[in-house]
């Protein structure tokens, strides 16, 4: 994981706090960007609804990892490294 400085921490956390009211037992989570990711699931699972929370790509890995590892929280087939929006599927 990445070595992060203290307002890029503060940013994660804030970012993770608002995840965090979204999210539920059976959610899940990944990094995309939003418009391919609409369409994939479109295709794939259209009864599934996504939330989008914008970050930096830098942040996006450490803030699904977050959740996958400490939270439990499945992470999605569709995720990407690096990406500018993370996403919850419910």
């Amino acid at each position: 994981m990445a070595n992060f400085n203290a307002h890029q921490i503060k940013e994660i956390n804030d970012l993770i706090e608002e995840i965090t009211k979204v999210i539920k037992p059976k959610s899940e989570i990944g990094a995309h960007d939003k418009p391919a990711i609409t369409m994939l699931l479109k295709a794939h699972e259209p009864k599934k609804k996504a939330t989008f929370f914008k970050c930096k790509r830098e942040f996006s890995d450490a803030i699904v990892m977050h959740f996958v590892k400490e939270k439990e929280i499945v992470r999605s087939r569709f995720h990407k490294s690096n990406q500018t929006s993370i996403y919850v599927l419910k």
